[in-house]
């Protein structure tokens, strides 16, 4: 049985993911000014915080994510947004829209990192060292910035209803929220993101799409 000493608690509470903000990633942060969401206020998503590290909640939910039966193929499928979405359209035999939905991810990055390094959440496999769980982390290359908000969650829904909306006619909408859905979903089983990250992600990748659903197609 691990017995957590005062020093241990403190070294929790005060873990963080990092220091600094990486160079290119503040590149990215300072071009939401030109982007599509230029004038999006998100200083209710930097006021809402993620459960402390030291919190029953988060410890329940690293219990949680050791649950998980691991899948590291579906996984690495979910890795590639872009990809997952391109595959729905080319199942449905419908266009897709490639040059708007890498738009929308590039404009939108800038926003998720600058919410991350906000909070700067430890990832999963992080806090859970302190805590003497062990994880079966998936390691991806995507996995290298702050937890809160998962940028997955984030980006899968905000294109899942962009493209249930364009194909509407084609009644697709279930397809790809399903897709928004596994896409968060992965994140989880990789290890890589707290179901609260990706609650976040969500409810922020909803509040994206809104801003931008009724000017998207005049504007852009």
């Amino acid at each position: 049985m691990f017995v957590y000493t005062f020093e241990n608690i403190l070294k929790i509470k005060d873990l963080k993911h990092s220091d600094k903000v990486k160079s290119k990633h503040a590149k990215k942060i300072k071009k939401v000014q030109k982007g599509m969401f230029k004038d999006f206020n998100y200083d209710d998503f930097k006021e809402e915080q993620p459960p402390k590290n030291e919190s029953l909640q988060t410890y329940n939910e690293l219990r949680y994510l050791q649950t998980l039966e691991e899948d590291k193929d579906f996984v690495k499928e979910m890795d590639e947004i872009e990809d997952v979405f391109e595959s729905v359209c080319e199942k449905h035999s419908v266009d897709f829209p490639k040059e708007m939905v890498e738009k929308i991810l590039d404009d939108s990055a800038g926003i998720i990192l600058d919410l991350k390094y906000q909070h700067n959440r430890p990832r999963p496999s992080i806090l859970a060292k302190e805590y003497n769980m062990k994880l079966a982390e998936v390691i991806l290359s995507s996995m290298k910035t702050p937890s809160y908000p998962s940028g997955h969650s984030t980006q899968g829904y905000l294109i899942g209803l962009y493209l249930a909306d364009k194909f509407d006619k084609a009644k697709l909408s279930t397809e790809f929220m399903k897709a928004a859905k596994d896409i968060s979903d992965s994140r989880n089983i990789a290890r890589a993101h707290y179901p609260s990250d990706s609650k976040f992600g969500e409810k922020l990748g909803r509040k994206l799409y809104k801003y931008i659903k009724s000017e998207i197609e005049q504007k852009f």
